[in-house]
């Protein structure tokens, strides 16, 4: 925890009402990380619900809940409809189980923390919601920027370069935003396992019910990486690709989009009855292949495949991975872009060693070697990406001018 968020524009006020002593002193501890006003209170919500509805409302409330009275659950929702954006609620429970979760997400908890949390996943959880604060304006009306990642052939790298851009969009201190990364691999997606994440269900509860799905039940998919990314993980066990429609992805990727400044899909090798829809829906796909014959072969028809989608060619960008600098290797770019009949748009140099022990360890490649030539490619491409999506910004402000 590195008090990135001290220099916030203004003191973040919090209200924490917890059960224990134990919680009460990690809550003051993961507050002394922001810039906060901290009112913390020992206790059941129904002992302090009256200074809630009539007081000041605070930015953040951390509630620690009993799940098992239902007239918590109410308490909170009436306090929640009374308050509206002007708090986002931290919700916290000894005992469990989904049915619960679902009704907290559904009645406009901004995050639930099982317990006992550590204090990493407390600090996580009041930077979201801070964050969520800061771009209250635009969740209503702006979109974020989604990014998809698909691949011309199986190992190419497309899982980890996802994750690392999602990583790297998440930013730090005043220039972080807000990531959502959703793995849409349903039968051998690895995002999850690459993070260290833990299995909170993921795309299986969209799945079980997507007629149902909304703001709350996408949160409520969701788990939070210690860097501030939203995973929602695929399933861990293979499911058909079928049982993904066009219209959940639709509504996935759309809900996301109102809900984070950016999002990072990583979709299969297949290509499923839903792969158009999500494209569709994406601002940017990013095509990854290597420097093969067979590699640049299968990117051929790929990008003819886009092109006879509809999908624009200022839309889609290659990325040549794993490439291998030395003498000699400019002449295999020429002819490898020369093949393919338009140029590399991003080229990510190989490091072996440091992918596999950051996809065995669980971690992010930033954190194991912070030099590897994967991260520093990366953060050049997502600097030029998030550049572009500016300028585009600023042509359909001149457009509506």
């Amino acid at each position: 925890m590195d008090g990135s968020l001290r220099n916030m524009d203004q003191t973040l006020s919090i209200t924490a009402i917890v059960r224990t002593k134990d919680s009460a002193d990690s809550v003051r501890m993961v507050s002394e990380n922001f810039d906060t006003d901290l009112k913390l209170q020992v206790g059941e919500l129904a002992q302090f619900a009256p200074g809630l509805r009539a007081g000041k409302a605070p930015d953040i409330l951390i509630v620690d809940l009993s799940l098992e009275k239902d007239n918590e659950i109410e308490l909170l929702s009436q306090i929640i409809e009374l308050r509206g954006a002007q708090t986002a609620v931290i919700a916290t429970a000894k005992t469990a189980d989904m049915g619960g979760i679902r009704s907290l997400m559904r009645i406009g908890v901004a995050d639930f923390l099982p317990q006992p949390f550590s204090k990493a996943d407390l600090f996580g959880a009041i930077e979201s919601a801070s964050r969520t604060l800061k771009h209250g304006a635009r969740r209503g009306g702006n979109s974020g920027k989604v990014i998809s990642f698909i691949r011309s052939c199986g190992g190419a790298g497309s899982t980890t370069l996802a994750t690392q851009t999602a990583l790297e969009l998440a930013g730090r201190g005043k220039e972080a935003n807000s990531v959502a990364l959703i793995d849409f691999d349903l039968q051998f997606g690895s995002i999850g396992l690459s993070l260290d994440v833990p299995d909170k269900g993921g795309l299986p509860l969209i799945l079980e019910a997507p007629s149902r799905l909304d703001r709350s039940l996408l949160r409520a998919s969701m788990v939070k990486h210690e860097s501030g990314v939203d995973v929602l993980t695929a399933p861990d066990t293979i499911v058909p690709l079928t049982a993904l429609t066009p219209e959940a992805v639709n509504r996935t990727v759309s809900l996301a989009r109102t809900e984070y400044d950016f999002v990072v899909c990583d979709l299969p090798h297949a290509w499923t009855n839903w792969t158009t829809s999500a494209l569709r829906g994406s601002d940017r796909i990013i095509l990854v292949t290597e420097l093969s014959v067979p590699a640049l072969q299968r990117t051929r028809r790929v990008l003819d495949l886009l092109a006879e989608q509809g999908l624009g060619e200022a839309a889609v960008n290659i990325l040549a991975n794993k490439f291998e600098t030395g003498w000699g290797t400019g002449g295999h770019r020429k002819r490898a872009e020369e093949a393919l009949g338009r140029n590399f748009d991003f080229i990510i140099r190989g490091d072996a060693k440091t992918a596999g022990e950051a996809r065995d360890r669980g971690v992010p490649l930033r954190q194991l070697r912070s030099r590897s030539v994967i991260v520093k490619d990366v953060e050049a491409m997502v600097e030029e990406l998030k550049k572009s999506f500016e300028h585009s910004n600023e042509a359909v402000v001149a457009d509506t001018a």
